[in-house]
């Protein structure tokens, strides 16, 4: 769950994990830019100064609530489907995604602040997090090779993004994300369509 967490005594690991769930909580119904670090600090019933111990700063400690938050619908991708072939197990698991994005809004929305954020120990904990989320991508792609597992993932989480990011804003209907993520899916497992005696995609 982190190796932050690694090197903790029992009872630090489970008060450190309060927080985060206290954080968690609050970004479940408000945007991240309205949270106070003291109104998450009274919620997991500590002490600021013991946040601050655990936390160098608010996007530190919602650098860690990205990456434990994630952690389930990472396990639940796993459960099954290894027999079915790679284009339905990457668009089950993108699925996955929309759907947590579509129920928890302000989630997707502070990837963009997790994107710049200047901390050190934010920056380290949200590269944990793209890295086991696109491994559990490149997973569902096994048997391809590394190499083309890695570029598929990439353009499909890339198109996934930018849709969800529109649905966020209001510019889209859910609908439309689902739409052209399958949309992406099918056109690179599938080859284009050709016009007759043109020989032109």
């Amino acid at each position: 769950m982190g190796s932050e967490r690694s090197g903790l005594p029992a009872y630090q690991q489970a008060r450190r994990q309060r927080i985060v769930e206290a954080a968690s909580a609050m970004l479940e119904g408000q945007e991240y830019e309205r949270i106070a670090i003291r109104e998450v600090a009274e919620r997991a019933g500590v002490a600021l100064g013991t946040l601050y111990r655990y936390f160098s700063s608010k996007e530190h400690l919602y650098a860690a609530v990205m990456l434990d938050w994630a952690e389930p619908f990472r396990e639940a991708g796993r459960q099954d489907g290894a027999e079915r072939p790679p284009q339905e197990r990457i668009r089950r698991r993108l699925h996955l995604t929309i759907r947590a994005f579509e129920k928890y809004p302000n989630f997707h929305a502070l990837e963009s602040v997790m994107q710049g954020t200047s901390d050190a120990n934010a920056a380290q904990l949200f590269a944990e997090f793209n890295d086991r989320n696109m491994a559990a991508y490149r997973a569902e792609l096994a048997g391809l090779g590394d190499e083309l597992a890695a570029d598929i993932s990439a353009v499909l989480t890339a198109v996934m993004a930018r849709e969800l990011m529109a649905f966020i804003l209001g510019w889209k209907p859910i609908g439309d994300v689902y739409r052209l993520v399958d949309r992406a899916v099918d056109l690179v497992f599938s080859p284009l369509p050709v016009e007759p005696g043109t020989g032109r995609a």
